[in-house]
C-alpha cells in the first residue's frame, strides 16, 4: 500500500478515536466513581486516543506542505474556505441551539450572555474547536509549504523540535498558573509542529526509534498521569493534553505506526465521510446519554468500545445520507 493510501487509513482510523475518546469521557467525568475500576478503564480509553487530533493534522501537513505542489495561493484559499467555513458557519449555528436544547433540558437555560460567548470563544461546542484551529493553519500553510521548500533537513527538525518544546513549556505553564488558551485565531500555532512533522514523516526524514514501545510507554504514562494527578473532587486532564509531556511522542508514534504498517485497513469509502463523523457524532452520543442507551454505571470496559463503534457506525451513515442531500457536501 502507498503512502497516500495509508493516509486514508489514519483518516478513519483517528475518526474513530475521536468517537472512542468523546465515549470515554462520559463515564470517566460523570458516571463512574473515581479511581474504581470503571474509571480506570475509561482513562485507559481516553489516554489512549489522545493522539486523534494531532494525527489529523500531520495528515494536512503530509499533504498541504509537498514542495511540488505549484498551486496559487488564490487557489489554495479558495479551496481551503470553501471546504471549512461552511462547516463552521453551518455547524457553529447548529451546535450553538443543540447546546442550548442539552442545557434545558438539564434545567439550565442559556442567557443572551452564554450565547454570545458561546459564539465568540471559538468553541461553541466541545468538538468544534478544531475547525478554528484549522483557520489560522489554513491561513499560513502556503507560506509554511514554501518555507518548508527551501529549508534543509535540519533546518526542518530544529523548527519541529523547538515549536514542539515551546508548546510543552508552554501548556506546564498553564498547568501551573491556571491560564486558559487565549484568542482561539493564535490556537493553531503550536500545532504548527505536527503540521511539519507530518510532512517529514511522510517522506521518511522523521523517526522514532521503536514507535510500538513509545506509543505503549506514553499511553501508561498518560493514564498513570491522570489517575495520581486527579481527586475525587476534581479531574486533572493535563496529561490528555495535546502538547503534554507524553502526547506528542504518542501522536508521532502512532502516525508512524500507520505509515510504517505493511496491511492496514484502508475503507476508501470512509475516507470522504471522516470529516462529517467528526463533526456530526456528538449529537448520537448524546442521544445515547438522554436516553440511557449509554449509561456505563459499570462493564466500562466492554460498554465504551461498543458504544464508539456503533455510534461511528450511526455517524457515517448520517453523513452518507447528508451528502447527497443539496449542500451536504459542502458542509461534511
Amino acid at each position: 500500500m502507498t503512502s497516500h493510501k495509508k493516509l486514508d487509513a489514519a483518516r478513519w482510523m483517528a475518526a474513530f478515536a475521536v468517537v472512542l475518546l468523546h465515549c470515554a469521557a462520559f463515564p470517566l467525568t460523570s458516571v463512574a466513581p473515581y479511581g474504581s475500576a470503571d474509571w480506570q478503564w475509561a482513562n485507559l480509553y481516553d489516554a489512549a486516543t489522545r493522539w486523534c487530533v494531532p494525527v489529523f493534522v500531520m495528515i494536512s501537513g503530509a499533504l498541504l506542505l509537498d514542495p511540488e505542489k505549484r498551486e496559487p495561493f488564490s487557489r489554495f484559499y479558495q479551496k481551503r474556505a470553501s471546504r471549512v467555513l461552511p462547516a463552521i458557519v453551518f455547524w457553529s449555528a447548529f451546535y450553538l441551539f443543540w447546546g442550548g436544547l442539552m442545557y434545558r433540558l438539564d434545567g439550565v437555560p442559556m442567557d443572551a450572555a452564554a450565547w454570545v460567548r458561546k459564539a465568540t470563544s471559538g468553541e461553541p461546542y466541545y468538538h468544534l474547536w478544531y475547525l478554528y484551529m484549522l483557520v489560522g493553519l489554513y491561513l499560513f500553510a502556503p507560506y509554511l509549504r514554501d518555507l518548508y521548500a527551501r529549508c534543509s533537513f535540519r533546518q526542518r527538525a530544529a523548527a519541529v523540535t523547538g515549536i514542539f518544546l515551546l508548546a510543552v513549556l508552554q501548556t506546564l505553564h498553564r498547568e501551573l498558573n491556571a491560564n486558559g488558551y487565549g484568542f482561539f485565531l493564535t490556537w493553531f500555532l503550536p500545532y504548527i509542529s505536527y503540521f511539519i512533522a507530518g510532512r517529514m514523516m511522510f517522506e521518511g526524514q522523521l523517526r522514532l526509534p521503536r514507535p510500538g514501545v513509545i506509543l505503549l510507554l506514553t499511553i501508561l504514562v498518560t493514564a498513570a498521569g491522570v489517575s495520581i494527578l486527579s481527586t475525587v473532587d476534581a479531574l486533572n486532564v493535563y496529561f490528555y493534553d495535546t502538547f503534554s509531556l507524553t502526547v506528542p511522542l504518542m501522536s508521532l508514534a502512532v502516525f508512524q505506526l500507520i505509515l510504517n504498517a505493511r496491511s492496514i485497513p484502508r475503507f476508501t469509502t470512509l475516507a470522504p465521510l471522516t470529516f462529517g463523523v467528526y463533526l456530526t457524532h456528538p449529537v448520537f452520543l448524546d442521544i445515547a446519554k438522554r436516553t440511557g442507551a449509554y449509561l456505563p454505571t459499570s462493564g466500562t470496559a466492554w460498554q465504551t468500545p461498543l458504544a464508539a463503534i456503533v455510534i461511528f457506525v450511526l455517524s457515517v451513515v448520517f453523513v452518507r445520507v447528508l451528502r447527497q442531500m443539496p449542500g451536504g457536501t459542502r458542509i461534511t
